[in-house]
């Protein structure tokens, strides 16, 4: 008698482990999205300031990389790596300078709206290489490319800047960076830049409440 009600009470504990293993074995997330990864390519309009010849401002490129995660419902904190060619220009002669760096931008980001947002934040500038080109009627491509020395180095600055959503995966994106040397030093050449980009997310994640098995049936 007493090995029947064991082995009936046996049988209850594992008809609600098994229930309960059942109930709870879906995964849920939130619709709220914690991070985002994508790629970024753009156009850089750069002017330096303090110098002694009046450069013109002039364009180049830049390509990299955004990272963004979430730390509330209404903020973001981002950070790129990008390869920013930063260049400048002269008439008469006509030249054309130009300064390669990577640039790590790191921001808060204030959602106003899913396609709207504001950034505002530091910028470090890796100085990576300086060139200018010359006309040349004996080159093929009618220009000629020498390196630059140059004084120009390491550089950190400020960001603002906003986004505006295409689409789902699509933004463009503005943003002025100056550098510090504006107001940190008094002889020093400086860059202010305005950058106009498109970032294209190609992976989104999303919080995740729970974390179970997958569904198994009952076998009682």
């Amino acid at each position: 008698m007493l090995n029947d009600t064991n082995n009936k009470l046996l049988l209850v504990l594992i008809g609600l482990y098994l229930f309960t293993e059942n109930s709870f074995s879906q995964t849920y997330y939130s619709n709220k999205e914690s991070s985002s990864f994508g790629f970024t390519v753009g156009l850089t309009s750069s002017d330096i300031y303090r110098d002694t010849i009046k450069y013109e401002s002039g364009i180049f490129f830049n390509a990299g990389f955004v990272y963004t995660l979430a730390v509330t419902g209404k903020a973001n904190i981002g950070i790129e790596i990008l390869y920013s060619g930063k260049a400048v220009k002269r008439s008469k002669p006509i030249v054309k300078y130009r300064f390669g760096f990577v640039d790590i931008p790191f921001y808060y980001q204030l959602k106003l709206s899913d396609n709207f947002k504001l950034n505002a934040g530091i910028q470090y500038s890796k100085f990576i290489l300086s060139q200018y080109d010359t006309l040349d009627g004996g080159n093929s491509a009618g220009v000629h490319t020498e390196h630059l020395k140059t004084k120009m180095d390491d550089d950190v600055g400020l960001l603002a800047g906003l986004e505006f959503g295409v689409s789902k995966n699509l933004f463009v994106s503005a943003r002025y960076t100056l550098s510090s040397k504006s107001f940190l030093e008094k002889n020093s050449a400086y860059f202010g830049v305005f950058q106009l980009s498109f970032k294209y997310v190609v992976f989104r994640g999303y919080k995740q409440l729970f974390n179970k098995k997958q569904e198994t049936a009952a076998t009682f």
